[in-house]
């Protein structure tokens, strides 16, 4: 049965959040925008002015609350889209280990007028790039988007945007419903929800029992064994115990 976490979106618009008030009202994760490609001001990549100051504050936030990130595109090609990957890569890359979730991209800026297959295309270079690294990528889109604009790439998790639907959909890992206030963030803000996001230590994109088999391996080998640890770090404390086993344990029950 899967765990539902429920989780927010945010970017330089909601300044500089009290993530302990955030955690203390239910929120389990927030995935921070890092970077987008080119502005109609700004020739090339650049990251959100409040993205590092706003992580380090996270991750100086103690108890169970998990960060993501991710990257809103507007490349034209493909080559273009690997040169927005590559900045972005490298403005999360020392925050590897505060972002335990995925390194999602964002498409659905109206410069984005490509064929579908070209777009299709851009988004599965852009992810490539992403996992080649590393990295978990993921694909954010409306659910017009992705039925009629491109192809997500197959294996990539999809957070979707349908603000109008009752539940989630159910090609969705993250669904995206609309937008809520939360002590500790002034305004509104974008509300998800998503599903196993935590445990996923053999890297096949499900939370089973298999990822409590290779978690109580990798603890009792003393971390010789292969694992995803910063997916298994439930309790963020930099290590992979009997307590983050327990965690997963519940997660998967």
């Amino acid at each position: 049965m899967s765990k539902l976490y429920k989780g927010l979106d945010i970017s330089l618009y909601q300044g500089d959040p009290d993530f302990a008030a955030v955690r203390d009202a239910g929120i389990d994760f927030i995935i921070f925008k890092a970077s987008q490609g080119s502005a109609p001001d700004y020739a090339a990549p650049f990251a959100d002015p409040k993205f590092a100051a706003n992580v380090r504050r996270f991750a100086r936030t103690p108890g169970r609350i998990y960060g993501g990130s991710y990257h809103y595109l507007t490349a034209q090609t493909v080559s273009a889209a690997e040169r927005e990957a590559d900045f972005f890569i490298e403005t999360i890359k020392p925050f590897r280990y505060n972002l335990q979730l995925w390194a999602a991209l964002d498409v659905e800026d109206a410069c984005l007028r490509q064929s579908r297959d070209e777009l299709t295309r851009i988004v599965a270079a852009f992810c490539a790039r992403v996992k080649a690294a590393g990295f978990r990528p993921m694909v954010y889109a409306s659910s017009w988007w992705l039925d009629n604009r491109f192809t997500p790439p197959e294996g990539v998790p999809l957070w979707e945007a349908n603000w109008s639907r009752k539940s989630a959909p159910e090609r969705a890992r993250m669904w995206q419903y609309g937008t809520i206030s939360v002590p500790g963030i002034a305004g509104a803000v974008d509300a998800n929800v998503a599903y196993d996001i935590m445990g996923d230590a053999n890297g096949d994109g499900k939370v089973n029992a298999r990822d409590v088999t290779a978690v109580m391996r990798h603890v009792a080998l003393g971390r010789r064994s292969a694992i995803d640890e910063s997916q298994c770090d439930f309790d963020r404390d930099g290590r992979v115990n009997a307590r983050d086993v327990i965690s997963l344990m519940r997660a998967v029950r």
